[in-house]
């Protein structure tokens, strides 16, 4: 009984603190950008929308 809890805290913690570092944004600048890179060289976004991320992600 007592593991169930602890393991459950655990899991809780753990779901907790991966929805603070998604909330955070927790990527580096050149995680951000290398994110964008792959949506622009999929053609999700253009070229324009590239130079916006890139420019937030530097700031």
């Amino acid at each position: 009984m007592a593991s169930r809890s602890a393991r459950r805290a655990s899991e809780s913690q753990e779901q907790a603190d991966a929805y603070i570092r998604r909330a955070a944004g927790s990527q580096s600048a050149a995680e951000q950008i290398s994110s964008a890179k792959s949506l622009l060289d999929e053609g999700l976004i253009t070229n324009d929308e590239f130079g916006r991320l890139k420019a937030k992600a530097l700031v």
